[in-house]
């Protein structure tokens, strides 16, 4: 391995000679006393970095610049930890994302400054698996390096885990996790039912919910064959259509999208598996 650059005495890039790509290298004094040119003993190599994004890839050199490498190698842990526990992989841009986050929000905790998280309750019912994580995260960063934070950061944590899982940045992630709240509080008082959140059925209207949210913000419409059902819910679901027209009414006054009736009739059957539970 010949070093592409030095960025410090533990950390390095080299090209790649299959890909071209550049990767970032790390290794306690895998750099000591070495310039640019010079091979490295694969033998120190700790960790292997391959961000394809270039502005990404460059922020997260800046990144190496400017914070500990502890803080690095704990941001590792905890996306592949999450990449293990959700069966998922993660856009690229969550290893700069995080790690800036978390090496800011470990300096401000030990400052004694916490941050309030105004979508706890959201992320805690909407994500319940990636909030999952993040409260092993927040475990994790305490046994590792002796800061304590509280819940909300669990949140925060969670929803650049919903990110890095939707390809979103983390205005429209936490606009999908109002859009999903929203329409479950509509869902609640039209029926007047309380959902039980470990239904099977409620965590498959959850899934649809946050692309069906997905598409709202990025104006795509569901794209299906007209379908024929749409008669039959009209007839058979009044109640399950009604709330759906609930719901329809919403998303076209504050996000100027237009539900189309295929959208209408999945939504509907969605409601009819949570209303039949009950």
């Amino acid at each position: 391995m010949k070093i592409n650059k030095v960025l410090n005495n533990n950390v390095v890039t080299i090209i790649d000679d299959v890909t071209g790509l550049e990767k970032v290298i790390m290794g306690k004094g895998i750099a000591f006393k070495k310039k640019p040119g010079e091979e490295i003993n694969e033998a120190d190599v700790e960790k292997v970095f391959l961000i394809e994004n270039q502005n990404d890839n460059i922020r997260f050199q800046q990144l190496i610049h400017e914070i500990p490498l502890e803080f690095i190698k704990l941001t590792e842990e905890i996306i592949k930890y999450a990449q293990q526990e959700l069966e998922t992989k993660f856009d690229d841009h969550i290893y700069v994302a995080l790690t800036d986050h978390l090496a800011f929000a470990i300096k401000r905790c030990r400052s004694g400054i916490d941050l309030k998280n105004p979508l706890l309750w959201e992320i805690q019912r909407i994500h319940k698996e990636a909030y999952k994580v993040g409260l092993w995260a927040i475990d994790y960063i305490e046994k590792k390096v002796k800061v304590k934070m509280l819940e909300d950061e669990a949140g925060f944590i969670a929803l650049h885990i919903v990110n890095a899982s939707l390809g979103e940045n983390m205005t429209d992630t936490m606009n999908i996790t109002s859009i999903v709240q929203d329409i479950l509080n509509i869902i609640k008082y039209y029926f007047a039912v309380e959902c039980d959140e470990e239904d099977i059925s409620y965590n498959r209207l959850i899934t649809h919910l946050k692309f069906f949210a997905q598409r709202v913000l990025i104006k795509r419409e569901f794209v299906q064959e007209e379908t024929p059902f749409i008669a039959m819910i009209k007839e058979h679901y009044k109640k399950e259509y009604g709330c759906a027209l609930k719901i329809k009414a919403y998303i076209e006054k504050n996000y100027d999208y237009e539900i189309s009736n295929e959208e209408i009739v999945y939504l509907s059957m969605h409601l009819q598996r949570i209303v039949a539970r009950k």
